[in-house]
């Protein structure tokens, strides 16, 4: 609680100057630098804070590491329904969550909402094998209603709560599920339709605790791992065979 306050005390005096790619300051820091994955893990809160110079809109976009998903379109065949023609959608974001402090329609013109990406369904994404311009984009429709059904990717435009027209605060809730690596928060301030002020920041997601020992030891002892699971799986198998039971009749 402290931090978070003294970085936001800080930011709104202009004493924290983080880059920048826009004439007006924009500054914004993520309350973790790091979120541990434990065996307990169900999901967690997560601040960003901020300052800018002055009364404007902003949109926060939360993006995860790229990930892979196969998705099948089901055949009726008779009376039974079977899995068909599949796909394979590569390269989009595991995650993507848009915060704004107003619907980002009603903010951005449809043109700067696709250059600054933040359409959910404008995420680029590869498909294999490659098909024609229509079945392209049935699968890419697929993919994306997919992903807002099960929470990955929403827009939400009451996260941002903003104090003065100088500081604000948004309150991100990640999942349970989350995939490793590093997440992207992009922030943009936004005026009179016109984005005047950019920020990039970051913040990894790890394993901790015995998932992250044992997911090291199988990556990087492959073989050795292999071997002592196979072996402690042998063993217990011979003490349970150890065991006296009594057999009813």
């Amino acid at each position: 609680m402290r931090r978070w306050l003294r970085c936001l005390l800080l930011a709104s005096a202009g004493i924290c100057p983080l880059p920048s790619s826009a004439d007006e300051a924009l500054v914004v820091a993520p309350e973790e630098a790091q979120v541990d994955i434990t065996t307990e893990f169900a999901g967690t809160k997560l601040k960003a804070i901020g300052a800018m110079s002055g009364p404007g809109d902003l949109i926060i976009k939360l993006v995860g590491p790229p990930h892979e998903a196969t998705l099948s379109r089901e055949t009726k065949l008779g009376p039974f329904w079977v899995e068909g023609e599949t796909a394979r959608m590569e390269g989009a974001p595991s995650l993507m969550f848009l915060y704004a402090t107003a619907p980002i329609a009603s903010i951005l013109s449809p043109a700067d909402q696709e250059k600054y990406g933040v359409l959910l369904e404008g995420v680029p994404v590869h498909i294999e094998p490659r098909l024609h311009a229509h079945a392209s984009d049935d699968w890419r429709k697929a993919f994306f209603r997919i992903k807002q059904r099960q929470g990955y990717y929403h827009e939400d435009d009451t996260a941002i709560r903003v104090f003065g027209n100088r500081l604000f605060i948004a309150d991100m809730r990640l999942p349970g599920d989350l995939q490793t690596g590093t997440y992207t928060i992009e922030t943009l301030l936004v005026k009179s339709g016109k984005v005047v002020g950019r920020h990039v920041g970051q913040f990894n997601v790890r394993l901790a605790g015995i998932e992250r020992w044992v997911w090291n030891a199988a990556h990087d002892h492959a073989w050795l791992f292999g071997s002592l699971f196979t072996l402690l799986a042998m063993l217990l198998g011979f003490a349970l065979n150890a065991v006296p039971y009594s057999r009813t009749r």
